[in-house]
């Protein structure tokens, strides 16, 4: 039997980080005394350094190295942009800090660099999510005269959050030792892709607020990068990589309240969900036309200035509420597709229990069936040996012949001599059935070999295929995200489609092979008796006569040949009960099969159940990070209109 019907390895897979274009460990160590400023560090990493590229990476790898993200401001929800120095003293920062602080030290090695803000897949992102408020910053630094791209935030790790049962399922599963905690934690997993990325490939996962920042010769629409990854490709397969426009030096050297304005136009014209851009920009212009009304301007000036601020501040809280008016809608939408995913994750699980269990009581049943059906070929083979002992090819020598001796042309020697020759040609039918019956046999059984090594492929992949799926989701993946699709859509293939049938055809051939096998039996038996019957005719012929001088040597051939058949009998009780014997193994080797995969659906039903109560959570906070932030951005347009509302009290 082929052992990999027996024995199916669990695989453990190792993540895959994509090339990056420089990978050294320039930067990755610096002693204190280098980190008082972040001027200091920049020098000692990069002075003795010529190339530009090299001055970038050796910034990178520090801050990948030395920064971590920090958790605590992420629950408090306190999203600044800090001062470069603050970062390098406090070691720790959300994505504004590792972009303040790779920007500040590029540009104190003399290269340009600008931090970009835009949108980035998270975790519970699903293919055909719309995106509204951007979360994510970014980096791009000119190098060697073109524009590119650099992600320190994800290059120096991630957050893990599992609570310890989860710890416990992985450990089973990967047969590792890995630990987990049940609070949000930064874990360093330093990835060298996030550095000078192809923009192509940066626009899988990232996509700028400014399209212009996407460093293409023709800007990707928003709906492409929510539609997936294959639409994306799809995209840049039909565009170039643009990353030397002049128009970025100069937006690069605007000031953040400069470039948010500059950029505001084309980020709400690039995403209309996203109003907030053009709420910013008009808050920063009625703060800009007051202070200039109280600076330099003439009293009929200051009025138009104060008019105009009135305006834009009127504009920034349209946009503002308009921004407000779509949280209900979209959280609402995130939450109830979490429920569907959820429902569809249990229904995909529920059908793999469902079938293998359905395949389990099949496969006890088999092995059943061929423990019972050895047990009966171990008393068939008692009773034939019963049969052999019996047999003696000398025996007719001690026969005698009757005192009354019959003659061989009467009626009863003649009848008996008849009915020895038809038994004799029953033989010859019968054998001619057996060889039949041993084709029958040898076809199906061929076939089914073949079957065999095909149906322990497809499980040894299906099963492999099944453990990438456990994997994928005990990382929080469900069943909208590509791994899960692409994994389950070949599990069923492999399992359902070709596996299940294979084993469906297998048992129906093994039924064949059983009904074959007793027919010859049954034949066999048959034969056997007719030699029997034969045996004790040529007794009672000699009873009755002595004149046949060929009995003896008849009687002779007859009981080899009876004893020939009852060997080849033998042997073939022995070959089938080793047939059925191996079988039973594979039939218990397949159930171990359904029952593992029973327990790796057990893992993922686990999983999904956490994942869904932790998008619930994440979605919470992010709908509260939406709420607070648009409160906070109400608050400053309403400061701003104090301010305006006393100018004018003062002018009148």
């Amino acid at each position: 039997m082929n052992k990999n019907i027996l024995l199916l390895c669990l695989l453990v897979l190792c993540s895959f980080a994509g090339k990056a274009q420089v990978d050294t460990s320039i930067g990755i160590k610096a002693p204190g005394s280098a980190t008082k400023n972040y001027e200091e560090l920049t020098h000692y990493l990069c002075d003795g350094l010529t190339g530009e590229r090299e001055k970038a990476n050796a910034i990178y790898n520090w801050i990948t190295h030395n920064i971590k993200y920090d958790v605590k401001s992420l629950k408090k929800q306190s999203f600044t942009h800090p001062k470069a120095d603050k970062v390098l003293k406090g070691r720790r920062a959300l994505c504004e800090g590792y972009s303040t602080l790779f920007v500040e030290m590029c540009k104190e090695a003399g290269m340009k660099a600008v931090a970009v803000d835009g949108y980035a897949k998270d975790w519970i992102f699903d293919n055909g999510d719309k995106m509204y408020i951007p979360r994510h910053e970014w980096c791009a630094v000119m190098v060697d005269g073109q524009w590119e791209l650099a992600d320190p935030t994800w290059g120096a790790g991630g957050l893990v959050q599992a609570p310890t049962k989860m710890g416990v399922i992985l450990n089973k599963v990967l047969r590792r030792k890995m630990t987990y905690t049940k609070k949000l934690k930064f874990q360093f997993k330093y990835d060298t892709s996030y550095f000078l990325q192809d923009p192509a490939v940066f626009k899988l996962k990232h996509l700028p607020t400014d399209p212009l920042w996407q460093l293409s010769d023709t800007a990707m629409p928003l709906q492409v990068f929510e539609t997936g990854d294959s639409a994306v490709k799809k995209f840049n397969a039909i565009s170039k990589v643009s990353n030397k426009n002049p128009e970025l030096a100069k937006i690069s050297d605007l000031t953040e309240q400069e470039r948010t304005m500059d950029m505001a136009d084309r980020a709400y014209e690039f995403n209309k969900r996203y109003p907030m851009a053009l709420a910013q920009k008009y808050a920063f212009k009625a703060s800009a036309k007051l202070e200039k009304a109280f600076t330099d301007s003439t009293m009929l000036e200051s009025k138009a200035l104060v008019k105009d601020a009135s305006y834009s501040l009127k504009k920034s809280e349209e946009y503002i509420k308009e921004q407000k008016k779509d949280f209900p809608e979209q959280y609402n939408g995130l939450k109830k597709k979490n429920k569907t995913k959820n429902q569809e994750a249990k229904k995909d699980i529920r059908q793999i229990k469902t079938d293998d269990k359905r395949l389990m009581a099949e496969e006890k049943k088999y092995a059943h069936a061929t423990k019972s059906k050895n047990d009966k070929l171990g008393k068939k083979a008692q009773a034939v040996r019963k049969r052999e002992r019996a047999v003696d090819p000398n025996y007719i020598e001690s026969v005698v012949t009757g005192k009354t001796e019959k003659k061989a042309n009467s009626p009863e020697v003649m009848t008996l001599r008849d009915s020895i020759a038809a038994r004799k040609e029953r033989i010859k039918d019968l054998q001619t059935a057996i060889l039949d019956q041993d084709d029958k046999i040898k076809t199906l059984e061929d076939e089914n070999s073949k079957r065999l090594d095909s149906l322990a492929n497809y499980l040894g992949m299906a099963d492999s295929v099944l453990v990438l799926e456990t994997k994928s989701r005990l990382r929080m993946n469900d069943n909208y995200d590509d791994e899960v699709i692409t994994y389950g859509g070949q599990f069923r293939e492999l399992k359902y489609h070709r596996a299940d049938t294979l084993q469906k055809y297998y048992c129906a051939n093994f039924d064949s092979i059983a009904v074959a096998h007793d027919n010859r039996q049954k034949i066999q038996i048959a034969q056997m008796d007719l030699y029997k019957k034969n045996l004790k005719a040529m007794e009672q012929y000699k009873k009755w006569n002595s004149t046949n001088e060929n009995l003896k040597t008849d009687y002779k051939e007859a009981a080899t040949e009876y004893l020939d058949h009852i060997a080849t009998y033998n042997d073939d009780l022995a070959h089938y009960a080793g047939y059925l014997k191996a079988n039973k193994k594979l039939f218990d080797g397949l159930a171990k099969v359904d029952k593992r995969e029973i327990m790796l659906t057990d893992y993922m039903e686990k999983a999904e159940n956490m994942r869904k109560v932790l998008e619930e959570r994440t979605l919470a906070q992010k709908q509260s990070l939406d709420v607070n932030e648009n409160k906070k951005q109400t608050a400053t347009v309403a400061k701003i209109k104090r301010q305006v509302d006393s100018v004018v009290d003062k002018m009148n």
